[in-house]
């Protein structure tokens, strides 16, 4: 590789907040110790608020923002992952604390990384994302519920915000397991839409009859 590449650098220097495509070098990549090269990342709710204006996340700066990325092993001083090896990172707080990516390179610990499974490539990864993985746990939790729990079939499952971008994975996911999906933001869902104020309904005491058997509240 290039010991330049570019980066989205975000900037904050005499409160005057900066924003732009750069080019960086490989030495700038401090953190971790497994070199990444970048296929592809999501753009995030706070992906959104630290591009705006750092969203008082980001504490250090110049800094690269890009709190996931699915991308391709460079360089590994971590016997686990070998050149060439197709890996995911979401969170750990990369994109907040540590360089992330939006950027083609990344450098982070193997910890924050796992491998890609066969079924899937770093664009099918990425076209999950963050959103995706904490929705599919909303759905494999509603179904541990399920089988572990109750004894029984699951039926109607609240998601909120259905239209958004955990929200709407969530309601295919929990369509795919065979719940019921209802929406409490009176928009479109996998199942049913119902009006907020009885999605949520509040007065009608405090032992109501149980509406929904479970939640992916996003």
């Amino acid at each position: 590789m290039s010991d330049k590449f570019k980066a989205i650098v975000i900037d904050n220097q005499n409160e005057k907040f900066t924003r732009d495509i750069k080019e960086i070098e490989k030495n700038q990549l401090k953190d971790g110790n497994v070199l990444v090269k970048v296929d592809y990342s999501s753009l995030n709710y706070k992906d959104a608020l630290i591009l705006n204006d750092g969203g008082k996340i980001v504490r250090k700066f110049p800094f690269v923002p890009g709190i996931d990325f699915a991308g391709t092993v460079v360089e590994s001083e971590e016997s686990k992952f070998a050149k060439d090896d197709k890996v995911i990172l979401t969170g750990f707080r990369v994109g907040e604390a540590f360089f992330g990516g939006f950027s083609q390179y990344a450098k982070v610990d193997s910890n924050f990384l796992i491998k890609i499974p066969k079924d899937l490539d770093t664009h099918k990864a990425m076209m999950l994302g963050t959103a995706g993985f904490t929705a599919l746990l909303c759905s494999f939790a509603v179904k541990a519920k399920e089988e572990l729990l109750l004894g029984e079939k699951v039926k109607d499952v609240l998601v909120t915000g259905a239209t958004g971008g955990v929200g709407s994975i969530a309601d295919i996911g929990c369509g795919n397991t065979g719940f019921s999906g209802r929406d409490g933001t009176n928009r479109t869902a996998a199942g049913h839409i119902s009006p907020h104020n009885k999605s949520l309904d509040t007065d009608s005491g405090t032992l109501a009859q149980q509406t929904y058997t479970g939640s992916a509240l996003t």
